[in-house]
């Protein structure tokens, strides 16, 4: 049997705000210190510990998002998505105003980019890593204001 609308909303909800606050405490964090390089990341296990909770976070604020989030405001906002593939998805949230296409495929880009190391390439993975955690802020960001749009968590399943 599959959640009411509402529930899953909710669901979506307390999960991505969960991410959501901690990847916001951790890049807050980030922001008090100047821009560390490459080799200050790798070789302080403090530092190195920060930047895999914001990268981890990033990625799964993203997936809650998408996995999660998308389906719960389409059925919350009672949109025949289930055939959809997740471009139209995509664009039906971006018409009713709740995310930005464009920035989603770029933080979607950003997020695969993580997967590869290039042990040869520093300064290309320092650069993808600073892009990536600039991303998070945006992702960050992308989700207070869908949530803003969304009724509050507080309503309960008959309300």
């Amino acid at each position: 049997m599959t959640a009411p609308p509402l529930d899953r909303l909710a669901l979506a909800r307390w999960e991505a705000d969960r991410h959501a606050a901690v990847l916001a405490d951790a890049l807050a964090r980030w922001r008090a210190l100047p821009t560390p390089s490459l080799e200050a990341i790798e070789s302080d296990p403090a530092l190195r510990q920060l930047t895999d909770q914001i990268l981890f976070r990033f990625i799964k604020l993203q997936d809650t998002m998408g996995e999660r989030l998308i389906p719960a405001t389409l059925g919350w906002l009672v949109e025949p998505f289930e055939g959809w593939p997740m471009r139209d998805r995509l664009d039906r949230l971006e018409r009713l105003g709740y995310l930005d296409v464009e920035a989603w495929l770029r933080w979607r880009e950003l997020r695969n980019r993580l997967a590869h190391e290039y042990p040869d390439a520093p300064d290309l993975r320092h650069a993808q890593l600073l892009a990536a955690i600039a991303g998070a802020a945006d992702v960050v960001a992308a989700y207070r204001f869908w949530a803003g749009k969304l009724p509050s968590p507080e309503v309960n399943e008959a309300g």
